[in-house]
């Protein structure tokens, strides 16, 4: 398994993942409409997005979002977006994309990542992948 920073290159495999990550939370499909939006975030570079490649397979992503904390008086890192596909849950990958944004964290000296908070008890069980702990607990466990 490999994770490593997208780039424009990956489109036409995070368009189907973010696509499902969606429907996943009761969106409609649309692919068209993810195609542009990812796009946009990877030519603009106002997201850093983390896929996870079984072979050439993309099979899951982290985006993150950059962010100041007033309080801190330091940059964050919003962590907003997660998926992983059915078939490779339970694998660890979300644990992986988890280090890799913590990584990250360190290499820009970033006081915290962390998940914006949701209502939605869906993307908290979508995000588990080790047990009964969901991404925003393994990343503020650190």
């Amino acid at each position: 398994m490999q994770i490593r920073l997208a780039s424009e290159n990956d489109l036409d495999n995070l368009v189907p993942l973010f696509n499902a990550y969606r429907q996943s939370l009761g969106k409609e499909s649309d692919p068209i409409g993810v195609r542009e939006f990812i796009a946009s975030r990877l030519c603009e570079n106002d997201s850093v997005i983390f896929v996870a490649l079984d072979e050439h397979n993309a099979v899951g992503f982290i985006q993150l979002y950059p962010s100041f904390s007033s309080l801190h008086l330091k940059p964050i890192w919003y962590f907003d977006d997660s998926y992983v596909t059915p078939a490779y849950r339970d694998r660890g990958v979300a644990q992986m994309l988890a280090d890799k944004a913590m990584e990250l964290a360190g290499e820009t000296d970033v006081l915290i990542v962390r998940r914006t908070l949701v209502d939605d008890s869906t993307s908290v069980a979508l995000d588990t992948d080790t047990g009964d702990r969901n991404i925003y607990q393994l990343l503020a466990s650190r």
